[in-house]
């Protein structure tokens, strides 16, 4: 009679990846100006993003708001990427002024044109 065992070979050398715990955010500012007099309006936030992570992360934000009723989130162009150290902040501002499209909009429009916050994530990148 012959016996073979067969096992699977524990391999302690290779570290387990360590599950993410979510980066948190905090809204710092958050303006939105319709009309700034220049013929333009203005979108001006900052976002405080928290790693609670003992490790550096890499990655980006999505910011999705209200705009004048039409709920978007835009995509970013990556890279780059934001990192944030481990167990560190980083603040995110953005601060945009553009142009009025006047032959769409009338000044009524523009008036009563709003932006408002809904939520921000910061996505990882994978490697």
């Amino acid at each position: 009679m012959f016996l073979l065992f067969l096992g699977c070979s524990s391999d302690n050398d290779t570290p387990e990846k360590e599950t993410l715990k979510p980066v948190t955010y905090e809204v710092l500012l958050f303006e939105f100006t319709a009309d700034t007099g220049n013929n333009s309006s203005r979108l001006h936030y900052e976002i405080k993003y928290t790693n609670p992570n003992d490790v550096a992360v890499k990655g980006t934000s999505s910011v999705t708001a209200n705009y004048n009723g039409l709920i978007l989130t835009p995509i970013k162009r990556v890279p780059p990427y934001i990192e944030i150290g481990a167990n560190s902040n980083y603040t995110e501002v953005y601060n945009v002024e553009s142009v009025h499209d006047t032959q769409s909009l009338s000044p009524e429009q523009i008036k009563t044109y709003y932006i408002k916050f809904i939520s921000a994530e910061f996505v990882f990148a994978i490697d």
